[in-house]
């Protein structure tokens, strides 16, 4: 447990005034993730959680003074909101977060019952932690078809750059914002989360992992940006920082760190490697053992088949999962070519490469075949023969150790 991590946790969609936005969990799971000794590891006395009607703007501002008041400039603080946020169409030139009881209808009664940045930026000014993070999941839309929260007419949904910039004001500050100024931050249909914060949730769950079992702050929003975006391209997070540090933000699965000071490389990526194979039967079973034995080797592994979303697009897919993978193992067979998609992501993988100057793809020889050229080109690893598999696996474990531990922090 983190002794000494603190996080306020608002969720709104129920609004006395003004029109409710779409039932979601995203404040309730997101405390429960942070509480939780197996993933985040905070004190559970030390997160606290405003929903709906305990939400209103008096509420969260003696909690904001609450925070200041409890924590040093050691900790590591985490400010989360979900709800309406944005601004009336007139020439305000301030933003606001809309509490439970938030109303617009004049200039004053905003001021008087909603969170502008400016007061907010005056409240997160006097907490003294130097690794504080803001994060806004606001301007929400239902579905993908159209923002339809708010009558446009009555209030534009947008947090500006000049709003987030004075919020990430100060040492040690990072500001998360689920979508730009110009854009929406999307709710499917009958979702449990925001597109925005279910990507949030599966970060601090282990997604974002480095390897020291540290969730760190920009692998955290690297993460989220990644997975958003290929998921729903019309919606583009956005950060805002003033650090000098990739600092950890929580613990991930549990992993036992006495706290979240420990120096370490970040990670840039949700998964170490992604398995892509043929659906043959004989293919797929081979596969999973690969698999098996790369997951006890502390190796993060995702497969399309059992971590593509269902329902979404299968090529967009597949685009994130390469692009959120350092490297693309593909388990060759003579099966291997007759499958479109399996050839799909090699060839993104090995474009990547190109792009990044560094290896993104690695290939298995399982069987003899006839590969592509682009596949003969690369350095393989030969694992014909069954003796050969697990010196194969420590290998790729150690390609992986190289890169994770080769890079270091600017101070």
């Amino acid at each position: 447990m983190i002794m000494n991590a603190h996080a306020l946790v608002i969720g709104v969609s129920q609004y006395r005034h003004i029109r409710p936005l779409p039932r979601v969990a995203d404040a309730e799971d997101l405390a429960d993730v942070l509480r939780d000794t197996n993933t985040c590891g905070y004190d559970p006395a030390n997160v606290t959680l405003l929903q709906d009607s305990e939400a209103t703007c008096a509420t969260i501002l003696d909690q904001l003074d609450h925070l200041g008041q409890r924590v040093s400039p050691e900790s590591t603080t985490l400010v989360y909101f979900s709800g309406h946020g944005g601004r009336p169409p007139s020439d305000c030139s301030d933003t606001f977060l809309m509490p439970t009881d938030g109303e617009w209808g004049s200039q004053e009664l905003l001021e008087a019952t909603a969170i502008s940045s400016r007061l907010l930026g005056e409240k997160l000014a006097a907490i003294r932690s130097e690794r504080l993070t803001l994060i806004l999941d606001c301007c929400h839309a239902a579905g993908l078809a159209r923002a339809k929260d708010v009558n446009p007419s009555a209030w534009i949904p947008d947090f500006d750059d000049e709003a987030l910039g004075r919020l990430a004001t100060g040492r040690g500050r990072v500001v998360m914002a689920a979508a730009r100024a110009d854009g929406s931050a999307y709710v499917m249909n009958g979702a449990r989360y925001g597109l925005f914060t279910e990507h949030l949730i599966a970060g601090l769950r282990g997604a974002a992992r480095g390897a020291d079992g540290l969730v760190r702050v920009l692998d955290l929003y690297q993460h989220v940006q990644r997975n958003v975006v290929a998921r729903n391209p019309a919606q583009r997070p956005v950060l805002k920082a003033e650090l000098e540090d990739n600092y950890p933000i929580a613990l991930a699965n549990g992993d036992a760190h006495p706290s979240l000071t420990v120096a370490a490389p970040p990670s840039d990526f949700a998964y170490d490697m992604l398995v892509v194979y043929s659906p043959d039967d004989r293919d797929r079973a081979w596969a999973r053992s690969l698999i098996r034995l790369l997951e006890e080797g502390g190796v993060r592994v995702c497969t399309e088949e059992l971590d593509a979303e269902l329902g979404q697009t299968r090529v967009l897919e597949i685009e994130r999962l390469v692009s959120t993978s350092r490297f693309t193992l593909p388990v060759l067979t003579p099966r291997f070519s007759a499958g479109r998609f399996q050839e799909l992501q090699t060839t993104m993988a090995y474009h990547l490469g190109i792009e990044d100057g560094r290896a993104r793809l690695i290939p298995i020889v399982r069987e003899p075949c006839d590969a592509r050229l682009d596949l003969r080109m690369l350095v393989y690893l030969d694992m014909i023969r069954n003796e050969d598999v697990a010196p194969g696996v420590e290998r790729l474990v150690r390609t992986l150790r190289k890169h994770t531990t080769s890079r270091s922090i600017p101070h």
